[in-house]
C-alpha cells in the first residue's frame, strides 16, 4: 500500500485514538456479533448483486419453490443485509479510489512531490482545532473511563489528535459528498431497498403528530453513549421535517454491559406517567455516563414530579414488563445493538446521519397514502 493510501485509510477507518475507544466505540460489538452479514453473503446473491438485480426466486426446499415475496420479515431482512453489505463494499471501494485520485490531482496542481505531501498541505489549510475546543471537550468528557486511564498531562495532546482526526474525516466527507452530487462516484449496482417490517409504537411515548405520514421507531439504551451522540441527529431530523414525522422511542436495554439501563428506562416511563417523558429522556442522556438511583430521584425533583407517585411507579412490576416487551419486540425484528431505527418499518443501522435518514423519509413522503 502506498504512503498516500495508508494515510487515507487512517482517516477512513479511525478518526480517533485507541486510548479513547471506551468513549467512542459503538456498543453493538460489545454485546453480540453482527448477524453474519459479511460471512452470510452466498455466492449466488453476490453474483446477482454484481449484475445490479436479484430475481424473486430463492430456490427450492423439499422440492418446493421459495420466492422472495413469500419470505418472513426476518428472512427478508437477512437478504437485505447481505445485499446491502455488497452495495456498501462497492461504494467504499469507489469512494477510497476517488479520494486517492483527488489528492493525486491536487498534488499535480500544486507541484508537490507525493500524495502524502498533498494531503498534509490540504489538511493544514482545512483543519484548525482551537485550544478552546480541546478545553471544552476535556471538560465535557472528564468522567470518561478512557480519559481517566490516561496520564492527565497527556490528555490535551490526545484529545487534540482525536479532534484533528475527526476534522479530517469531516473534510473527506465534504469531498465525497460533493463528488456524489456531481455524479463522480456512481455505484453500478442498484441500492437495495429496505424491507418493510410491521413495527408498531408499542404504546410508547413519541414526538411529532400522531398521524404523521412517516414514523421513526428508535430502539435505544439510556446508558449507551452512541445513542446519546445520535440525539442531535434525531432532533435535526425532527426540525427538518416538522409536522411530517413522528419519532417513537422504544427501550432496548443492553443489560449485560449496562446494568443501569433498565432502571433508567423505568424512570423515563414513570416520568411519562406524569407527562414528562421526553424531559426525563433528555436528562438521562445528558447524564448517561453516571446513571444511578439517586440521580433518578434528583431528576424527578428537578422536573417537579410527584415524588411519592414516581417512587411507587418505579417499583411497579408492570412498568418493568413494558420495558421487557420493547426489548422482546426489538429482538424479533433483528435488533442486536443500539441504537437501531425503523422508518415506516424500513430498518437502518445505528451509524446513520441526517442525509441517510432523509433519503428514506423523502422516499416515504413521496408515496401516496
Amino acid at each position: 500500500m502506498s504512503q498516500g493510501k495508508a494515510l487515507l485509510m487512517g482517516v477512513f477507518l479511525t478518526g480517533g485514538l485507541v486510548g479513547l475507544v471506551p468513549l467512542f466505540m459503538h456498543d453493538r460489538a460489545s454485546v453480540i456479533a453482527q448477524r453474519g452479514v459479511s460471512a452470510g453473503i452466498t455466492q449466488d446473491v453476490a453474483e446477482a448483486a454484481t449484475k445490479g438485480s436479484v430475481g424473486s426466486a430463492i430456490g427450492t426446499f423439499a422440492s418446493k419453490p421459495l420466492d422472495r415475496n413469500t419470505l418472513t420479515g426476518d428472512e427478508k431482512l437477512k437478504i437485505f443485509e447481505a445485499e446491502n453489505a455488497v452495495y456498501n463494499a462497492y461504494e467504499e471501494i469507489l469512494t477510497q479510489r476517488f479520494v486517492v485520485s483527488f489528492f493525486e490531482k491536487y498534488k499535480s496542481e500544486k507541484g508537490l512531490p507525493d500524495v502524502a505531501a498533498a494531503q498534509k498541505k490540504y489538511f493544514s489549510e482545512k483543519v484548525v482545532v482551537a485550544e478552546e475546543e480541546v478545553t471544552k471537550f476535556l471538560a465535557e468528557n472528564k468522567d470518561n473511563p478512557g480519559l481517566q486511564r490516561m496520564p492527565e498531562a497527556e490528555r490535551p495532546k490526545q484529545i487534540r489528535m482525536y479532534l484533528e482526526n475527526r476534522a479530517r474525516s469531516g473534510v473527506i466527507k465534504e469531498i465525497v459528498d460533493a463528488a456524489k452530487g456531481k455524479g463522480e462516484i456512481v455505484v453500478a449496482m442498484s441500492r437495495p431497498v429496505e424491507p418493510r417490517l410491521d413495527i408498531t409504537d408499542g404504546g410508547n411515548a413519541f414526538m411529532g403528530p400522531k398521524d404523521a405520514k412517516v414514523t421513526i421507531v428508535e430502539f435505544a439504551d439510556f446508558q449507551c453513549p452512541f445513542c446519546a451522540r445520535m440525539l442531535p441527529t434525531l432532533h435535526e431530523v425532527m426540525k427538518k421535517y416538522d409536522g411530517k414525522v413522528r419519532w417513537v422511542y422504544r427501550d432496548f436495554p443492553l443489560r449485560e454491559i449496562h446494568p443501569m439501563s433498565v432502571p433508567a428506562a423505568i424512570s423515563a416511563n414513570c416520568a411519562g406517567a406524569q407527562g414528562k417523558y421526553f424531559e426525563m429522556h433528555g436528562k438521562l442522556y445528558e447524564n448517561s455516563a453516571k446513571l444511578s438511583e439517586s440521580l433518578f430521584t434528583q431528576l424527578a425533583a428537578d422536573l417537579k414530579l410527584d415524588a411519592a407517585k414516581f417512587s411507587a411507579c418505579q417499583k411497579d412490576p408492570k412498568v418493568a414488563e413494558e420495558v421487557n416487551r420493547d426489548a422482546d419486540d426489538g429482538q424479533k425484528f433483528g435488533v442486536n445493538g443500539t441504537p437501531a431505527y425503523f422508518i415506516n418499518g424500513r430498518k437502518l443501522g445505528g451509524a446513520v446521519d441526517v442525509r441517510e435518514m432523509s433519503r428514506i423519509i423523502d422516499d416515504e413522503l413521496s408515496k401516496k397514502m
